[in-house]
């Protein structure tokens, strides 16, 4: 196998980046369009994945997974107390099914930190 063949893996990885990239550019654009307000986390988000896909870095890929975990554990609890509360309705579905696969995600770009390691030895 030569070095610049691409594997299953590392598609899923840029599948993942993707995922991320327009979530992001979602938040941003309907943060501006609702909330005629620049959101700075949605663009900053936006960038490091942008950035994240151009240069791949491995170690960023590991923080980024672990931020991401985080992060999306909280809001997907959040969102189950607030279904909880007021009722599963289709907004609080959508959102549990996002941050469930920001959670999948997540654990993609943490397990890709080993995984793509090994492959270059």
């Amino acid at each position: 196998m030569s070095k610049s063949e691409v594997t299953s893996y590392e598609r899923l990885v840029y599948v993942v980046y993707g995922y991320f990239i327009l979530l992001s550019a979602a938040w941003l654009v309907l943060s501006m369009v609702y909330g005629k307000l620049f959101n700075y986390w949605a663009f900053f988000t936006l960038a490091v994945f942008v950035m994240q896909a151009y240069y791949r870095h491995r170690l960023t890929n590991l923080i980024l997974g672990i931020l991401g975990l985080a992060v999306s554990i909280f809001w997907l609890l959040e969102f189950a107390s607030l279904g909880h509360q007021a009722g599963y309705n289709l907004f609080v579905t959508v959102m549990l099914s996002v941050f469930f696969i920001c959670l999948i995600s997540s654990g993609i770009l943490i397990f890709s930190y080993t995984h793509l390691s090994f492959k270059d030895r």
